[in-house]
């Protein structure tokens, strides 16, 4: 729905939770005029309608795993792969990455059973 701020707000982004459960989330500022912009109402709590299927949950599991062991690697290790990330311009398999958590993550998953 289309709302107009009060004077001396321009634009306003973020959630607000009400007391009936529901959660309206503002926009920022999406028309010409400032001072005006869209508010979007939604379901407080996302409900799946289907339960995963096989492959989801797989896919679920093999991040998991993957996440478990980039949390477990020690600072040395880190290291390494900062500088094999530093040798390979942030590149890995055609991608390029920006971040080191990123980048391990890539060569995790590569590693690790599809």
């Amino acid at each position: 729905m289309k709302v107009v701020f009060m004077p001396g707000i321009a634009s306003i982004s973020g959630a607000m939770k009400s007391k009936h459960g529901k959660t309206v989330v503002f926009a920022h500022c999406q028309s010409d005029k400032p001072g005006q912009g869209r508010c979007y109402i939604r379901d407080a709590e996302y409900k799946r309608s289907k339960p995963l299927t096989p492959g989801e949950q797989a896919a679920r599991t093999r991040f998991h795993a993957v996440t478990q062991q980039l949390n477990a690697m020690s600072d040395e290790d880190k290291q390494r792969y900062a500088k094999e990330m530093h040798y390979a311009r942030n590149r890995f398999n055609g991608k390029k990455y920006a971040t080191l958590r990123g980048y391990i993550m890539a060569r995790l998953y590569a590693n690790s059973n599809p």
